[in-house]
């Protein structure tokens, strides 16, 4: 069992000042290996490329790590970072406010859940092709074509999808101390329904412990359940089974109503606490402050989510591991509009997709002090220490296949699941990309309808009978032009494929 995990913190990078005039020739052309050692000997002025992502661990020390960093990005191609991690909780609404302003940033962490395609659609990313083409080429040889397809919209690169599993698995996440308390047998968790007993021997036996919660405010335990590709994020899904391609209304199926039965149940049965649609905190932090014991959520595999919750996590799955676009799409990053030099920004990511010390550095901080080597080759905390100062940041940027694996995990771990990105079964829909721009007035209505009713829904705290009136309001928000929208360009793609 290991323990990691505290609040995270801004930091700045210093900055190399060019001084030499005989040096000019050399701060001119910062592209070269020559021309950067010159640079960062002499201190000559590199470009910083500014990086803003997620953070949902300690990193209180990271800017000994942009430093450290730094020190290869400037020798191998003339420039430093800066990284700029904001809490997990909080990223959305920071990357936002960063996307719309005027300060400097060069890359962003996006995703296909956190708004990708209105931020395409308002110009805050950049296309990303020509340079990529140019000073990317171990990116585009790194990730797989069928990959890459999911940061495109209308045949332009928008993001660079991490690498890391692709796969997800509607799954039941529980605080292993406790399962193992109270002998809850995982074999015998096969269906949703499953659930309801463990959670009632929870609420029995452990007063002040929420039995469950949802993961986030936009994770909630009903939304594993609805088992689509989703196609993007508006409104229309698609089923994983048959050859039909009839984009369904979501909220119209069988699934939905099913879910929203459940959810109701466990309501009311004093399962969630009374807040949960409208809770801020995670998951993953209730559960490590021992006020909760479990979440439903879509993982890609264990790890993560006990790295999250800086505590062991057993996860149950409860359906067929998945591979869609948005999976794939769910952690990229992506050229922001403000970016003063994007190729050399490109350059810089390339590093964290080919170059093992920097991958490294970024996911698991500086050896000796945040992670000691084992000698099974995985890593651990060095003995006696239990808060390093700097938690992993796994997944969120670049070829996480060319990090180390910690302690407790299967050493062949990555072999593991880059054969799952291989062999998972893949939505029929892979690669294509819903642009929103005909329907963004219909996207905006039926937006406001979902956020009145959905939370409510998947959590319980709404009553099913009243699905025929959300339904009602949806069309009169104009969602049947949205699936219409949605379908004509999901068979324009079939037919261009």
């Amino acid at each position: 069992m290991f323990r990691k995990r505290l609040p995270v913190g801004f930091i700045k990078v210093m900055s190399l000042i060019c001084a030499a005039p005989l040096l000019l020739t050399a701060c001119g052309n910062p592209d070269s290996k020559e021309g950067a050692e010159l640079g960062k000997a002499s201190g000559t002025d590199m470009y910083e490329v500014v990086m803003t992502y997620p953070a949902f661990g300690d990193v209180t020390d990271v800017k000994e790590i942009q430093e450290a960093i730094s020190d290869i990005t400037a020798e191998k191609v003339g420039a430093t970072v800066k990284l700029l991690p904001v809490n997990g909780s909080n990223y959305a609404n920071q990357m936002n406010l960063m996307l719309a302003g005027s300060e400097k940033l060069d890359l962003v962490y996006t995703s296909v859940w956190l708004g990708l395609e209105s931020q395409i659609g308002r110009g805050q990313l950049m296309p990303m092709d020509e340079s990529l083409n140019e000073f990317g080429k171990e990116i585009l040889e790194a990730v797989p074509e069928e990959a890459a397809e999911a940061g495109k919209m209308n045949g332009e690169t928008y993001g660079v999808p991490s690498i890391k599993a692709w796969t997800l698995s509607p799954s039941f996440v529980m605080d292993k101390e406790l399962a193992d308390k109270h002998a809850i047998d995982l074999s015998a968790i096969k269906t949703w329904n499953d659930i309801s007993a463990v959670l009632q021997l929870i609420k029995d036996n452990e007063p002040g412990i929420t039995p469950i919660v949802s993961y986030t405010s936009q994770e909630t335990p009903g939304q594993a359940m609805l088992n689509f590709d989703p196609l993007g994020t508006a409104p229309g899904v698609l089923d994983f089974g048959g050859e039909d391609f009839t984009v369904q209304n979501l909220f119209a199926t069988s699934r939905f109503s099913t879910m929203a039965d459940l959810m109701r149940d466990w309501y009311q049965k004093g399962y969630f606490s009374k807040d949960v649609a409208t809770s801020q905190e995670t998951g993953s932090n209730l559960i490590k402050a021992g006020k909760a014991f479990s979440y439903i959520r879509n993982i890609n595999e264990c790890y993560s989510e006990s790295l999250a919750a800086g505590t062991e996590l057993v996860c149950v799955p409860l359906e067929d591991s998945y591979m869609t676009r948005n999976s794939v799409a769910s952690n990229m990053m992506s050229l922001a509009r403000n970016s003063e030099q994007p190729d050399k920004a490109i350059q810089v990511l390339e590093l964290f997709y080919s170059d093992e010390a920097v991958i490294n550095l970024f996911t698991n901080g500086i050896e000796g002090k945040h992670y000691v080597k084992r000698d099974n080759d995985l890593i651990g905390k060095p003995e006696g220490v239990t808060a390093t100062g700097y938690d992993s940041n796994q997944y969120a940027v670049g070829n996480n296949f060319l990090s180390y694996i910690w302690e407790g995990n299967d050493p062949d771990m990555w072999e593991h699941l880059r054969g799952e990105n291989e062999s998972a079964v893949k939505s029929r829909a892979m690669g294509f990309s819903f642009d929103i721009n005909p329907v963004k007035t219909q996207i905006t209505s039926v937006t406001n309808v979902q956020n009145q009713y959905d939370a409510g829904f998947q959590t319980g705290t709404f009553d099913p009978s009243e699905l025929g009136a959300y339904l009602d309001k949806l069309k009169n928000a104009g969602v049947e032009k949205i699936l219409t929208e949605k379908q004509n360009q999901l068979n324009q793609w079939l037919e261009n494929k």
